[in-house]
């Protein structure tokens, strides 16, 4: 899907890219071809060419930042085909969501293997290993977690790609928490963690400190399902989304 975008092109919109795949135009590679005829304005073709063909280059030379700077952010999962060896799957739990609270843990799941980070254990490597990841996806972390983990860690640059389940599946019509849409989509927890929402995981936490070794494992497995749910969730919405591009319903 990403080397058929062309809305990272200055002053080029959804309307003016859905016009160059009806003249043709369903790729990169065909828009250089036909570059010279096709009926667009001389002044958006002198845009268009430039970046298509730096594009190229920097997709070539797998240059996930290039692309997390000039696409714009709902359209960021236009790139998970590209550069899905390195989505991370990411999650916190905290202690509140007031400036005063802080995280708990932060769940991160790269498709195959779980890692936690806890605090008051290991919290501070979570820098150096999600500095590894070319893309981040959440649900609604670009309004909780990603603001909690910058407070949490000034020095860090989270300038990658990210694709907040939240917003994308809300365009294909699905409202409400991750759990309500999980139960819409047919996708099952597990009986230990099933009913358990986030003020139970503020009240397992403090169960923890308390000295419950019991509560901290219910705390991360209710943690493991919320993210390792998420690569379900990515495929759907990927797939529901790229069936609303004219250039997949080509005959």
């Amino acid at each position: 899907m990403l080397n058929s975008t062309y809305i990272h092109v200055p002053g080029i919109g959804y309307s003016t890219e859905r016009k160059i795949w009806e003249m043709g135009a369903l790729t990169w590679a065909q828009y250089i071809e036909l570059h010279a005829e096709l009926k667009l304005a001389e002044a958006k073709k002198a845009l268009i060419l430039p970046r298509i063909e730096e594009s190229i280059e920097r997709l070539d030379a797998g240059d996930h930042a290039y692309f997390a700077k000039v696409l714009p952010s709902k359209d960021h999962w236009r790139a998970v085909s590209e550069f899905g060896d390195g989505v991370g799957y990411l999650d916190i739990e905290t202690t509140g969501c007031n400036w005063n609270d802080h995280i708990t843990v932060i769940g991160l799941y790269d498709g195959c293997e779980m890692q936690f980070f806890i605090h008051g254990q290991n919290l501070d490597d979570f820098p150096a290993v999600i500095s590894k990841y070319k893309m981040l996806v959440t649900f609604f972390g670009s309004g909780f977690d990603l603001p909690f983990i910058r407070r949490t860690f000034p020095g860090l640059a989270l300038d990658g790609l990210h694709v907040d389940l939240c917003h994308l599946l809300r365009r294909l019509g699905h409202t409400g928490g991750l759990k309500h849409i999980e139960i819409e989509l047919g996708i099952n927890r597990g009986a230990e963690t099933l009913g358990l929402g986030g003020m139970d995981a503020v009240r397992l936490w403090h169960e923890y400190r308390r000295g419950s070794e019991e509560a901290l494992e219910l705390l991360l497995m209710y943690n493991k399902e919320d993210v390792v749910n998420m690569k379900d969730l990515l495929y759907y919405g990927c797939v529901e989304m790229a069936k609303t591009m004219p250039i997949f319903l080509q005959p």
